[in-house]
């Protein structure tokens, strides 16, 4: 019996997310997790970026973030001290089970997976995994979504409930992984509770712990035949890309968890 997990993070070693979520998989499954696949996000050439950046345009925002001087989403080592404590885990678990391609959706990745013939594919955190990729695992292929679908779909989906005022919609979600973006039936959900003090890393770090015990329960039920899975309606709730989490929205969203905080 073979699982096989996919991750994605900014290096061949993953963001502190995915070697949470990865290390939590070993250590329930154990030798069952017979392969590990990451991605080496190699920088394109100087000139393919300039051409995809007067593609997307976008300057302005693009000038605006400079002058923020913050990064894309949660801090990395609020994040990971809010995922691991004084522990942290900073390369990839797994050891030689760890196989690195430049993508998910290679052909190298095809024929690991082909070798591996794996039961279920876990997938976390990659870009969009194509139907080739996806439709390898004998049972299923799972995504550990976090945000709360179909409420909150796509990109930053903990830190949209927070721009929209809507705390009871912090969640994380763990469904089948099919075309649709975050759009597959559900196995699982689960709540995010905000607590005063908590920023987007401690939000996001809680809804990694919350869906990574949900996520293990979810491959346990497909294991034993008892996995239970419940459509989406699609028509309601948002979805979002990168583009949408502008500078004046992160300015925003502090804005509003200072005043939860008050508020409690």
């Amino acid at each position: 019996m073979s699982i096989v997990i996919l991750v994605g993070g900014t290096s061949p070693n993953g963001n502190p997310e995915h070697r949470y979520l990865v290390n939590a998989f070993l250590e329930q499954f154990g030798d069952s997790i017979t392969r590990i696949i990451t991605c080496d996000p190699s920088p394109a050439p100087l000139q393919t970026r300039l051409k995809r950046a007067l593609k997307r345009g976008n300057f302005r925002e693009r000038i605006a973030r400079a002058r923020y001087g913050k990064g894309y989403g949660p801090d990395a080592a609020l994040l990971s001290q809010a995922l691991f404590g004084d522990a942290p885990i900073h390369t990839m678990p797994g050891g030689d089970k760890v196989s690195i391609v430049h993508s998910h959706n290679s052909d190298e990745c095809s024929a690991i997976l082909d070798k591996e013939q794996p039961e279920v594919i876990v997938v976390y955190g990659t870009a969009i995994i194509k139907s080739h990729i996806f439709t390898k695992a004998k049972q299923v292929t799972l995504n550990m979504h976090t945000g709360l679908s179909p409420h909150y779909r796509g990109d930053s989906t903990l830190f949209w409930p927070v721009f929209y005022d809507e705390p009871e919609k912090l969640g994380v979600t763990v469904h089948k992984l099919v075309a649709d973006v975050d759009g597959g039936d559900i196995v699982y959900t689960g709540k995010v509770s905000y607590e005063r003090g908590d920023g987007e890393a401690e939000l996001f770090a809680k809804g990694v712990h919350v869906g990574s015990q949900l996520y293990l329960q979810a491959v346990q039920d497909v294991l034993d035949g008892t996995v239970v899975y419940h459509p989406q309606d699609l028509s309601i709730g948002r979805e979002f890309r990168w583009i949408h989490r502008t500078v004046e929205a992160e300015k925003k969203v502090l804005q509003i968890l200072e005043t939860w905080a008050l508020d409690q």
